[in-house]
């Protein structure tokens, strides 16, 4: 191994500390971790836009229904009235299916901004150690001289 100093941005840099590091290490951590909010948001985006077209087609087929019954016999009306119920119900839970994920992608988004502000505070912190390590170099130059 040679004792040659590490790449960063392209200029010849001392080695990072133990700060750095960890401030990386924290900071590659908060980026996995908004990466995984981001995706879970994303996936209960499609089963939100899923349900909602569901509750549509519900909601249409039973004002078909409602439709259909005007003008019917007693057995027909019977028939089509259990189903109407049924789907009606259907269409409660899918509303309260709608409503419960609204709430978990809210909760999401307002983690992933915790998440998003964190790493700000880390990427600052690290431009901070960066600058003092590179401060620290200029005065041991100017000793040197």
């Amino acid at each position: 191994m040679s004792d040659t100093p590490l790449q960063r941005n392209g200029t010849a840099t001392a080695p990072m500390s133990c700060e750095e590091a960890q401030l990386h290490k924290e900071r590659l951590q908060a980026l996995a971790e908004k990466r995984k909010r981001q995706a879970e948001i994303e996936d209960k985006r499609s089963q939100l836009d899923d349900l909602v077209l569901q509750l549509q087609h519900l909601k249409s087929k039973a004002m078909r229904e409602r439709w259909l019954l005007q003008g019917m016999g007693v057995e027909e009306e019977e028939a089509r009235r259990k189903q109407l119920e049924q789907d009606e119900e259907q269409g409660k839970r899918l509303e309260d299916m709608i409503h419960r994920l609204e709430s978990e992608i809210g909760t999401l988004e307002s983690e992933e901004s915790q998440i998003s502000a964190k790493e700000q505070v880390l990427r600052e912190r690290l431009k901070e150690t960066e600058r003092s390590i590179e401060d620290l170099q200029k005065v041991q130059e100017h000793e040197r001289l």
